[in-house]
């Protein structure tokens, strides 16, 4: 296998594991040729490898960036860190709906462990990756009140709304709790999604929570099968023996 093709395989594992996260920043290419023992132009036969498959953004002056993961036709999920879910969420494009007060769903109400009486802003709208023909999924997001004041920077704020939320309040996300589960797609958002009634669906189910583990945001998504890919890289842990 040539040299460049090993150390893209190398850089491309590296960043699976998670050690350059989603939007991160690779080694310069100098350090990279000294750490790889090769040439300054094998190192850049690597990332030139690693931009075709979308996995990196090079700019002059600015550096080597780790990208989301993409699929050319499906949305593409993988384990990630809170900081890879901010740098995940710019790939979207939301097209918001609706802001208002309202209650949440019975079932995402028991899941995270609130009363169903209780009012939320609640942001519901279709979410697409930038480009995409078709919507990804069907976006409901709900805030604790007690950060209702955030409604009208909503749809002019870029990145996700978690974020949003820790910059006018300071309080700081420091859990993500995620669960994925199966359904069929029927009338109303069947159309929304542009997809046939009875279509199977996709739905993902977050809380993000301060360190009291107070939920300050929960959204329920849901996504087309066809357009939906979730992957998580395990790694085997060093046992750990007493003494």
């Amino acid at each position: 296998m040539p040299a460049y093709l090993e150390i893209a395989r190398a850089l491309k594992d590296a960043i699976f594991a998670g050690r350059y996260p989603v939007g991160s920043y690779l080694p310069a290419e100098a350090q990279l040729a000294r750490t790889f023992g090769v040439s300054r132009n094998t190192v850049r036969e690597a990332l030139r490898k690693l931009r075709e498959e979308k996995l990196i953004l090079s700019r002059r002056g600015s550096g080597t960036r780790v990208l989301p993961p993409q699929s050319s036709n499906s949305n593409f999920m993988h384990a990630m860190s809170l900081n890879d879910f901010r740098a995940y969420a710019l790939n979207w494009d939301f097209a918001i709906e609706a802001v208002e007060l309202r209650k949440m769903h019975k079932d995402l109400a028991s899941w995270i462990g609130t009363a169903p009486d209780e009012d939320w802003l609640a942001i519901r709208g279709l979410s697409r990756t930038h480009g995409a023909r078709h919507p990804e999924c069907r976006v409901e997001l709900y805030v604790h009140r007690d950060y209702a004041a955030i409604s009208r920077l909503v749809p002019s704020h870029p990145g996700p709304v978690f974020k949003l939320i820790e910059d006018m309040f300071g309080s700081m996300i420091v859990e993500l709790t995620q669960d994925i589960s199966a359904e069929l797609v029927t009338g109303k958002l069947a159309k929304m999604l542009e997809v046939e009634p009875g279509s199977p669906a996709v739905v993902v189910r977050r809380a993000f929570k301060t360190a009291s583990g107070k939920v300050v945001e929960a959204a329920h998504e849901t996504y087309p099968a066809s357009r939906f890919r979730y992957e998580v890289n395990l790694h085997r842990a060093e046992a750990k023996h007493p003494g």
